[in-house]
This record gives C-alpha cells, sequence and structure tokens, in this order.
C-alpha cells in the first residue's frame, strides 16, 4: 500500500519534468526557427547593399570613361591639325596610343563590376559577351553548352570564373588561330565543370610547362585564380591538336544556398 501510494505522489513531478523538456525543445525549436529568420533578413540586407554599391561603382565608372573617351577624341581633333612631321604630334599620338590602352582596361574593369551584379544564367551570357567582342578581329564560330539546370553561383566564385574564362577566350581567339571555339558549363550536383576548347594549333607539352612557369598566355594567373576560390584548372594541348582549359570547382564552394526562413 505504503508503495502504491508513493508511486501516485511520484507521478506528478514526472509529468512536471516532461513538461519542462518538452517546453525546453520548443523554445530551442523557436530559437531556432527565429535565428534562421534573421540570419534571411540579414543576408537580404547584406545583397541589396552590395548590390547598392555596385550600381553606384558601375555608374561612376560608365561615367569616367565617357568624359575620358570624350576628351580622347578632342586631343584627336587636335593632333590632326599638327604637321605630320612635328615632334609636338609624335607626342601626342604616343599619349593617345596610351590612352586607348587605359580606356580598354577600363571597359574591362566595368564589365567586371558588371558581371556582380549578374544572376546564375549571366555567366554564360558574359562569356558570349566576350567571344563576341573578340570575334570582331578574329572572325570564328563560338559555340556555348549548358548542360545540367543553371545554380545559383557565389558573387566571388562567379566573378572569378568570369576572368579565367575571359582569360581562356581571349588566348584562344588570339593564339590558337581556329575556326571553331567551344564552351561547356556542367552544372553538376557534385561540381561545377567548365570547359574552354578551340580545334587550333595548340602547344607542346614543353612550351606548354614554360608557359606555366614564365606566365605566358595568362595560364599563370587563371591557376591563382582558380585556387583563390579553391576550385582545379587543367589545360591539354598538343601541337595540331587544338587546346582545352578545365576548371572545376566544387559543389559546395561554387553554388550559393539561400538561407530559408520557413520550417
Amino acid at each position: 500500500m505504503d508503495s502504491l501510494f508513493a508511486s501516485l505522489f511520484d507521478r506528478p513531478s514526472w509529468l512536471v519534468s516532461l513538461g519542462i523538456l518538452s517546453g525546453g525543445a520548443l523554445l530551442c525549436l523557436f530559437l531556432t526557427l527565429r535565428l534562421r529568420q534573421l540570419n534571411a533578413r540579414l543576408y537580404k540586407r547584406l545583397n541589396e547593399r552590395m548590390a547598392d554599391q555596385e550600381r553606384v561603382a558601375r555608374e561612376s565608372h560608365d561615367a569616367l570613361l565617357q568624359s575620358m573617351q570624350g576628351l580622347v577624341m578632342r586631343f584627336q581633333t587636335a593632333a590632326e591639325r599638327i604637321p605630320a612631321g612635328d615632334p609636338a604630334r609624335q607626342m601626342l599620338e604616343e599619349a593617345l596610343t596610351q590612352s586607348d590602352e587605359v580606356l580598354s582596361e577600363g571597359r574591362e574593369r566595368a564589365l567586371g563590376l558588371r558581371m556582380t551584379g549578374l544572376g546564375a544564367n549571366d555567366l554564360s551570357d558574359a562569356y558570349a559577351a566576350v567571344a563576341l567582342e573578340l570575334k570582331q578581329d578574329y572572325p570564328a564560330d563560338f559555340r556555348l553548352v549548358i548542360n545540367g539546370d543553371a545554380r545559383e553561383l557565389h558573387p566571388i566564385v562567379r566573378d572569378e570564373l568570369y576572368r579565367i574564362g575571359r582569360e581562356a577566350i581571349s588566348n584562344s581567339f588570339q593564339h590558337a588561330d581556329s575556326r571553331k571555339y567551344e564552351t561547356e558549363i556542367h552544372y553538376d550536383r557534385s561540381e561545377l565543370r567548365i570547359c574552354f576548347r578551340d580545334e587550333g594549333r595548340g602547344v607542346d607539352k614543353q612550351a606548354l610547362d614554360a608557359s606555366h612557369q614564365s606566365g605566358h598566355w595568362g595560364v599563370s594567373g587563371m591557376q591563382e585564380r582558380a585556387r583563390k576560390i579553391g576550385a582545379v584548372l587543367e589545360v591539354w594541348s598538343r601541337p595540331g591538336g587544338g587546346t582545352e582549359v578545365v576548371v572545376r570547382v566544387p559543389a559546395a564552394i561554387a553554388y550559393c544556398t539561400t538561407p530559408d526562413p520557413s520550417p
């Protein structure tokens, strides 16, 4: 009888303990969901702030480039009025040549700034834009292939991949002497893989190894950018067999997952 009364007396304490544990679990769940909501808001605000800063930077670069281009045109007009044999005209023409190089670099930087505001599908558009610009001086066919569903990329990864691709495509157009160029973007579950290939003259292994060491053709720069984002970049080439550049980025690094505020 005493044990029966003891068990009846102890039962409410078990119920209280169970209630406390349940309440604690619910509180932890609430705090977890609340933290995810706050993270989502912070993520959104950071993206908005970054987009606003990038917009201002792009507008400033565009305005500066337009002003510089107007000045260059005025100096060009002035130089044409100076006799051909005059030393002053030669100095102006040399300065104008340097100005063209500065404007070209400025346009590339402005295009790089525009990349920071692009989405998942616009990486392919940026590659196509680079090829379209190069085709004006190096007529050839350019083919862009996308395999898999396009994923949103981490902004830093996307920008570095754009610069790597711009270097690879430019090298092919300027040095390969090929009639066909191709870029493939593979959105795989385990990695993001991008291939740049041509059917041009190619280079032998010895020259390719030397280019890695000396920095010719921008290979060392592409390797450095790939290491910066945890990617692997490989180059294959042989005389008369074309060149292929492949960059691989692990999915956990390449793909951007936005925090989900919902349970």
